[in-house]
């Protein structure tokens, strides 16, 4: 006990900084070895070397398995389910995410960490896929960057794989790859609202303020699903649109009712106060925001006013906020492509001539029979004017029909018209115009021409489109 109280007393600063250093460091003995000044300082060197050594080691470890092993290996635990893949991490992204619960969910080039039911990764979607074990079940991969062109650039990198591609993107590509669906907010918005506000099937008035993306897409889907006697009242600045529909001036005005305005809506007090309805369609939320408190505040309104935008009065429809937008339904269009291929198969199997199968069509004539698809609505529509039918049901298929086959001669005559007009309508967005002789290159076809200058048998041939509701009646999908 006396020789430890003389070494305690010995005991100098030096020493204690020296025993302090082997306490915090963990390592012990300190007080044994070393002796020596010399000895001391060489040993506090190693020491905090260790320290800073274990230090990095165990950061590497962590961010190895937080960052890259430990997502890997849920990749690799997840690898036989369904892959979901998102890019970038952003806010459309995420609404369309949380609608997926069936598989695993990835979002590619992300920085964020540590949440347990999505992956965020930092790799590619391209450097994902050629993982050994990327290729073990279907993948879906959505490319939803607000630039296209890169949008564009990662769909193609992957053109031709079993990946199935969903990239934003806007126009029409008749070289698309297989395996990639394009899709842009503005074509969901107008598919959308025509769901959720069809026409009245005795035709409406309708207004269009707004002439950006937004309400293109709008008239260009009103024009493909509105029933006759529809008319449309466009204000604004429409030069580029007419510019690249060119055909359309030619239609008729028993065909087509599109009337464009060279006045300031404003000035036009009659027109506001007996339309159906006024759509408020720019591409500006808040215009539309604004738009909406000028006609309250000012104007003598009798229809309905619908909105592109979030909720700010309780008097309007609300529409085309990005919640309701990036849905499986609007961006995937399963359903849709699901009736627009058994219209095609029904077509292949009623026609007297080789007829391509779905895959081998070009994309214009998959939007062709997607139209097609979206018309199926209008025509239930007409065929049971005392309903307000919004989903094409098999039940409602199957109604539609008894009441087609029911039909009056000049009943079944004024739906092959329709139909017709229809057909015609399309066609003429995509300028398509009439010669003797049909060339698709040319976009030339001899039936573009009115309904009362067919012939009987042109004519009876749009009896197919309403006659396939009690085909479409059987199909469990719809």
């Amino acid at each position: 006990m006396l020789h430890l109280l003389r070494v305690s007393e010995s005991i100098s600063f030096g020493d204690a900084l020296w025993y302090s250093l082997v306490t915090l460091t963990t390592v012990g003995y300190g007080d044994l070895t070393p002796v020596t000044v010399p000895g001391r300082i060489v040993g506090a060197v190693f020491l905090v070397l260790s320290t800073g050594v274990l230090a990095l080691l165990f950061s590497l470890a962590y961010s190895l398995l937080t960052g890259r092993l430990f997502p890997h290996l849920r990749l690799w635990w997840n690898r036989g389910k369904k892959w979901y893949m998102f890019y970038p991490d952003n806010e459309a992204s995420r609404i369309l995410a949380g609608a997926f619960d069936d598989g695993c969910t990835i979002f590619c080039n992300s920085e964020k960490t540590g949440e347990s039911r999505a992956l965020h990764l930092k790799e590619m979607p391209a450097s994902l896929m050629a993982l050994p074990f990327a290729g073990q079940g279907e993948r879906i991969l959505f490319v939803m960057s607000e630039d296209v062109t890169i949008n564009e650039h990662i769909a193609r990198s992957l053109a031709g794989t079993p990946v199935q591609i969903y990239c934003r993107g806007e126009g029409l590509n008749e070289a698309l790859p297989d395996n990639i669906t394009r899709f842009n907010q503005y074509d969901c918005a107008a598919r959308l609202y025509w769901q959720l506000q069809p026409c009245q099937p005795a035709g409406e008035q309708m207004i269009l303020l707004g002439c950006g993306k937004f309400a293109a897409s709008l008239l260009n889907q009103g024009l493909l699903v509105a029933p006759p006697h529809c008319t449309l009242e466009l204000f604004g600045d429409w030069t580029d649109w007419r510019a690249m529909h060119d055909a359309v001036k030619d239609l008729p005005e028993s065909i087509i009712r599109l009337h464009f305005h060279n006045e300031n809506w404003t000035e036009n007090r009659s027109l506001l106060a007996s339309a159906d309805r006024i759509i408020l369609c720019a591409d500006d939320e808040q215009e539309n925001r604004d738009l909406l408190r000028l006609l309250r505040q000012y104007y003598v309104t009798n229809g309905h006013i619908d909105v592109r935008s979030i909720p700010c009065l309780q008097d309007a429809f609300y529409f085309g906020t990005p919640d309701m937008l990036f849905t499986p339904e609007l961006v995937m269009r399963q359903r849709q492509n699901d009736r627009a291929q058994a219209l095609h198969e029904m077509y292949r199997n009623q026609a007297d001539y080789p007829v391509p199968a779905w895959s081998e069509l070009s994309d214009f004539l998959k939007h062709s029979n997607l139209a097609a698809a979206d018309h199926l609505l209008t025509k239930i529509r007409i065929l049971l004017p005392d309903q307000d039918v919004r989903e094409v049901t098999p039940e409602i298929c199957r109604m539609a029909a008894a009441r087609f086959e029911s039909a009056s001669p000049d009943e079944k005559e004024l739906y092959r018209s329709i139909e017709h007009n229809r057909w015609l309508i399309f066609h003429a967005l995509y300028n398509w115009q009439y010669a003797a002789r049909r060339n698709d290159a040319a976009r030339l076809h001899p039936l573009m021409v009115s309904y009362d200058t067919l012939d009987e048998t042109d004519r009876q041939k749009n009896d197919s489109a309403w006659l396939q509701l009690s085909t479409l009646a059987e199909e469990s999908n719809l």
